[in-house]
């Protein structure tokens, strides 16, 4: 597939790839860190949500971006612009660790580095790699394998940011902190190499909003909510839980955090490249079976007591969402027209973008009341999609033709 845009394909996805892992370096640490300089577990969520909350804003001008600047330029801004908010991030947490700023102005700075300029930056790739894919490809068959080769680059990310995290995190706390910004400033000048230069008479396709309630849209956009909202919740408390429970040291709890990261993420990654291209199933039977697999992995992780048994948890959680990601990433672009592609790419990002604003708010939050009710909740909540899938109209009605075929670059 993609013959004549395969290699642009393939750059587009690295720089997906390339983003969630510089991303997924750090968060291994931050709960460590937040301990660190005095924080609470809220303010974590609420440096998390303000990047979200950038991410949900500004998705949809992105994705207006994509098609008025040109796919290679908006990419190569989001590079940058992430690149400078993790090294200033960089900056503020080193001189954090030696007590030389207060605590509200230090949080101050980690909300406008690692929180908003970050934020905005890194909201501009996702919805421009979907953007793009939906832009190159035709026929729904074509564009499913594009969506799911974004997909999983994102569930690559999620398996090798968190480990290099978690063993960097080892020899120095800040180790991560430093090697991401790296990470995306090498990837940022790759494509700018490699990403040929939109041609000067390309003519641009027409485009179209779509609003977040279109009633084709919302049961999909409600179910990725959740599905991602689950997961975050557990994302961002484990490292606590860990510490809390195990009575670690804030390198151990680095170290242990990224582990578990990777077990959910591997299983991503897995499912992902191996599973689903084999079963060839329509979107939305790979939500439904997505949503039912991470209600059983909710279940393992709200029972854990130990770091296997939570690993074990978190790499259920982490087959379901390989399951539930293609399918959510597919079936909404499948009930759009071509000039409807854009604003849809965004609704997309911008639904994912919203789970990391609200999530992390909502599990710190709950954990510092009692550990067990973020996991509580994610289990209500993942049980409750699982119905939803099966049962409402809307969902029902999708594309039944279409299947997932694959997600590999082909």
């Amino acid at each position: 597939m993609f013959e004549n845009n395969g290699r642009p394909v393939l750059l587009v996805c690295l720089a997906v790839f390339g983003l969630m892992t510089g991303q997924q370096m750090i968060n291994p640490v931050l709960a460590p860190l937040t301990r660190e300089f005095g924080f609470s577990e809220l303010a974590l969520g609420l440096v998390m949500a303000v990047g979200a909350s950038g991410v949900v804003l500004v998705s949809p001008f992105w994705g207006r971006r994509a098609v008025s600047w040109g796919h290679r330029a908006v990419l190569l801004v989001s590079l940058t612009g992430a690149t400078a908010g993790l090294l200033a991030f960089a900056v503020i947490a080193r001189i954090g660790l030696t007590g030389a700023l207060a605590v509200p102005l230090l949080f101050v700075l980690v909300l406008l580095s690692r929180g908003l300029v970050f934020g905005l930056a890194w909201a501009a790739t996702p919805v421009t790699a979907q953007s793009y894919v939906a832009d190159s490809t035709d026929g729904e068959a074509e564009r499913i394998k594009g969506m799911s080769m974004i997909g999983a680059s994102q569930g690559l990310a999620l398996a090798v940011g968190p480990a290099i995290g978690g063993l960097l995190s080892g020899a120095d706390l800040l180790a991560p902190v430093y090697v991401a910004p790296v990470v995306l400033a090498v990837i940022a000048v790759v494509l700018w190499i490699g990403l040929p230069r939109p041609a000067a008479h390309r003519e641009r396709p027409p485009t179209a909003r779509v609003s977040p309630f279109d009633r084709r849209m919302w049961p999909f956009l409600a179910t990725g909510f959740g599905l991602y909202l689950a997961l975050t919740i557990v994302l961002m408390t484990a490292g606590f839980l860990l510490q809390d429970r195990l009575h670690l040291t804030a390198r151990q709890t680095g170290v242990r955090t990224g582990l578990i990261m990777l077990a959910g993420a591997a299983m991503i990654v897995v499912v992902q490249t191996a599973v689903v291209p084999r079963l060839r199933w329509t979107p939305v039977r790979l939500l439904r079976a997505g949503a039912l697999v991470m209600t059983g992995g909710m279940v393992v992780v709200t029972v854990a007591s130990d770091t296997l048994l939570l690993g074990l948890g978190v790499a259920v959680l982490g087959a379901g969402m390989g399951f539930g990601m293609p399918g959510f990433m597919s079936a909404p672009t499948l009930l759009a027209t071509r000039e409807e592609q854009s604003s849809v790419a965004g609704l997309v990002s911008a639904t994912t973008a919203l789970t990391f604003m609200v999530g992390p708010l909502i599990g710190n939050g709950l954990y510092g009341i009692a550990p067990a009710l973020p996991y509580l909740l994610g289990t209500v909540v993942l049980a409750g999609l699982a119905l939803f899938t099966f049962l409402h109209p809307g969902v029902r009605q999708a594309p039944a033709t279409a299947t997932v075929a694959g997600a590999g670059p082909g």
